[in-house]
């Protein structure tokens, strides 16, 4: 093999190894930035009242992606004194999250564009659910237009079907909430397994608590393996 063969073989390899990594991905060319109130007319008043005055947007080349307004201030389950995902009880709305195109949920379920409200939810501990991801902690998707009401905790199983709704299919739609990296500085970063996380923070509350500042940070690029 001469040299300039090798040569052509030590570059295909170098870029299938870029390519396994998610090196240069487009991804890495999005950024996160501030965007104004939700004003959308088809998120409804009381829950555009709930909403932080100011969102959280990505955008690529061709213009956004996504676009996120969290809560004001998360309710907390009563006593709870930590900034951690579980003490929020499941449930719980969260924000709103609009797709200005097509993605994908971390099922890799397809999930047209759209406007969806988030409630957080722990996946049950059971076989269906067993290693799909690091943690149980969730925020299931369900559109603007069945899901209005912010200030009712929802249950499982009604959840459950707002949230097909949103995903077409089966199972409800779901997007991973990964451990937040910069203490909810707003961002659009890679997280675990070439996954992709949109971080922002807002405060939280327990009834008859003080309030603290709380992070999320959501997978929205990106799906389990196996």
């Amino acid at each position: 093999m001469n040299r300039s063969m090798n040569r052509r073989m030590m570059l295909l390899t170098l870029l299938l190894l870029v390519a396994a990594s998610g090196i240069g991905m487009p991804q890495a060319g999005y950024k996160a930035e501030p965007t104004g109130a939700c004003d959308l007319p088809e998120v409804s008043a009381a829950m555009k009242d709930l909403l932080q005055p100011e969102g959280l947007r990505v955008a690529g080349e061709k213009g956004v992606v996504f676009e996120m307004w969290l809560r004001k201030i998360v309710p907390q389950k009563p006593g709870s004194s930590g900034t951690t995902y579980d003490t929020i009880a499941d449930g719980t709305f969260v924000g709103i999250l609009r797709y200005s195109e097509n993605g994908g949920d971390f099922r890799g379920q397809a999930l047209k564009p759209g406007t969806y409200a988030l409630r957080y939810q722990t996946m049950p501990s059971d076989g269906n659910h067993l290693g799909c991801s690091p943690s149980p902690e969730f925020v299931l998707l369900s559109p603007v237009s069945t899901d209005t009401d912010p200030g009712v905790t929802i249950g499982y199983q009604e959840l459950m079907k707002l949230s097909r709704q949103a995903s077409g299919a089966a199972h409800p739609a779901v997007l991973y909430l990964t451990a937040p990296e910069g203490a909810g500085k707003p961002a659009f970063h890679p997280a675990e397994d070439n996954h992709w996380a949109l971080e922002a923070k807002t405060k939280a509350q327990p009834a008859g608590g003080a309030e603290t500042d709380f992070a999320f940070a959501v997978i929205l690029i990106g799906k389990a393996e196996g």
